[in-house]
């Protein structure tokens, strides 16, 4: 049973386990990620990390990583496309002749959600945002079948604070369709001991905001929650989702 994010982010929990591990972490920037890499680096995992838009900041990142990190490989390609996602997640499955953990940063961004009035416009977006995510997963999974790895795939998707009660609704469908993906891909792959769960943002405010105090609200939580999947303390867990709260995490980042 997953224990409560406070609890994981907390204790900083060690994972001997986890020393050696091949890990493809993908959307990794300067203001995304940072945690969740250092993490696994400091555990002497081999990365594999797709980093979109290099920056002096990501470049800084990869240095410190370096140095803990049993190894350390960096792409720069762009995944957006479903055939760019299945080409890249075929090539770090080859890296270390393998993946034991898989991390897919999804952003959606404000400006990728200004003007849409429509479902078939909402849907049409989150097709192209998910789409690369859905195909590496898949792939992933696949090539873990393929070696008998009891692996994990976790996806993220990071979303900014409704403003609206349109940006609202658009939250809630985009978590709802990764929700269908995450169960859709975990029931595939459950008997191969594959584990496929998501992090997603809800929209939950008033007295239900202050009551259910399990939802994640920082960088350093979700690279907790996700060392904790991959590593055996969850290997039973699969098909969930768990809730970010997207207007504490921007509150903690400023």
């Amino acid at each position: 049973m997953l224990m409560s994010v406070a609890e994981l982010a907390r204790e900083q929990a060690i994972y001997p386990e986890l020393a050696g591990a091949r890990v493809l972490i993908t959307g990794v920037g300067s203001t995304c990620g940072v945690d969740l890499v250092r993490a696994f680096a400091d555990h002497g995992c081999r990365l594999v990390l797709q980093v979109p838009d290099p920056t002096p900041e990501a470049d800084a990142l990869l240095g410190i990583v370096a140095e803990t990190a049993l190894d350390v490989r960096v792409h720069h390609d762009p995944v957006l496309q479903a055939s760019e996602a299945i080409r890249f997640a075929q090539t770090a499955a080859k890296t270390f002749g393998g993946l034991d953990a898989v991390v897919n940063l999804i952003s959606i961004e404000r400006a990728d959600i200004a003007g849409l009035g429509t479902l078939e416009e909402i849907e049409d977006m989150l097709s192209v945002r998910l789409q690369a995510a859905a195909r590496a997963t898949h792939v992933s999974a696949n090539r873990m079948g393929l070696v008998w790895s009891n692996g994990s795939v976790l996806n993220v998707l990071r979303m900014p604070a409704p403003k609206t009660a349109s940006e609202a609704a658009i939250t809630g469908i985009a978590r709802t369709a990764l929700a269908a993906m995450t169960r859709q891909e975990a029931q595939r792959w459950a008997e191969q001991g594959i584990r496929i769960n998501a992090i997603a943002p809800t929209v939950v405010g008033g007295v239900a905001a202050r009551l259910y105090d399990e939802r994640i609200r920082t960088e350093p939580e979700i690279a907790a929650v996700a060392l904790y999947l991959a590593s055996n303390e969850g290997a039973q867990l699969t098909g969930h989702i768990l809730d970010f709260d997207t207007a504490a995490f921007e509150a903690t980042s400023r």
